[in-house]
């Protein structure tokens, strides 16, 4: 029987393994040529294109994102196809370089870490702009404290984001699933917002980053669970029935469930009531009883992004040798 999933075929578990690594030794250098950016810039440009289609704004929308999404997905494998061909040693290394360039890792875990430094080492008006590069809410009416819950906050949700779903869609259909993944995260991240010019025509890309983040962003509450046993902190089970009914009232359908985990094993109070550009959101606390967060709880934060990244890999790795055993028989 002919194995249907990425992570299955002979060199499926190599290439995700080796594009891990080269994130954890790499980072994502902001020289180096980087095809999301090739995406972003094409929504940029075909956006006005697609706007003028003679349909409603969220058909517009709704085919814009379609669009990007199939063409980026046949883009890569046009490319792979053709490298098989001509050099596998070729589309090895594209393979892992398409999967690097999906996955944020040490990335993230740099950024919440420059955002910490920053803090200590230049001042609370410092940081709020440092943390203005990696979250979205006004950042200069934060205090100390609002900073480092942002901080950890998007060390939570960007674990769904940037590890979990790009490797869970690598497992099952390698570097094109992983690349159409990230496009569909990027039109979220650029036309999903709910503003005068995007609430219709951004919808089918909120709702496609929405969908595909649904089974990562539950997956993410065991593996946290899983992962502050490393470091001592709660019972697995505590942690998972927390951040199940804490995530449940969050306003966001995927990303309150991962920062609500993150909050229980931390033991500190995450979210609360924030300012979006010129919109106040009344959002109720992650974990309300818990203490504030301190500059400390940054470096336990990325603690748990690499243990529970760490997890979630070994699963990957269980599973498949699992299937492989059940395929075997």
């Amino acid at each position: 029987m002919t194995p249907s999933l990425f992570i299955l075929t002979k060199e499926g578990w190599w290439i995700l393994a080796l594009a891990l690594l080269l994130d954890l030794a790499a980072g994502d250098p902001e020289s180096l040529p980087h095809p999301i950016r090739l995406i972003g810039k094409a929504i940029s440009r075909l956006e006005p294109y697609f706007r003028s289609i003679p349909v409603q704004e969220q058909a517009q929308g709704a085919v814009f994102a379609i669009f990007i999404t199939t063409i980026t997905g046949f883009s890569v494998y046009a490319a792979l196809r053709g490298l098989a061909h001509i050099l596998f040693a070729a589309y090895w290394a594209t393979s892992i370089a398409f999967i690097y360039y999906a996955v944020s890792l040490k990335c993230l875990a740099d950024e919440a870490l420059a955002v910490k430094a920053t803090l200590e080492r230049d001042g609370l008006e410092a940081a709020r702009i440092r943390v203005s590069r990696i979250v979205g809410r006004d950042t200069a009416r934060l205090d100390e404290t609002g900073v480092v819950m942002a901080v950890i906050e998007t060390v939570a949700e960007n674990m769904v984001d940037g590890v979990i779903s790009p490797f869970f869609y690598a497992a099952i259909g390698g570097p094109v699933l992983a690349m159409c993944y990230k496009a569909v995260n990027t039109l979220d991240s650029m036309i999903g917002y709910k503003d005068a010019r995007y609430l219709r025509f951004g919808t089918w890309g909120a709702k496609m980053d929405d969908g595909a983040n649904y089974i990562p962003a539950r997956l993410s509450v065991p593996i946290v669970a899983i992962a502050a046993v490393i470091q001592g902190h709660r019972q697995p089970i505590d942690i998972f029935m927390a951040a199940v009914k804490d995530g449940a009232g969050h306003d966001g359908p995927n990303s309150g469930l991962p920062e609500a985990a993150f909050a229980a094993a931390l033991d500190v109070r995450l979210s609360g009531p924030a300012w979006y550009k010129d919109r106040y959101i009344d959002r109720p606390f992650l974990n309300p009883s818990g203490r504030d967060p301190c500059t400390d709880d940054i470096d336990k934060a990325v603690r748990l992004l690499y243990q529970a990244s760490a997890v979630f890999f070994g699963l990957l790795f269980e599973t498949s040798l699992f299937i492989r055993l059940f395929l075997a028989v």
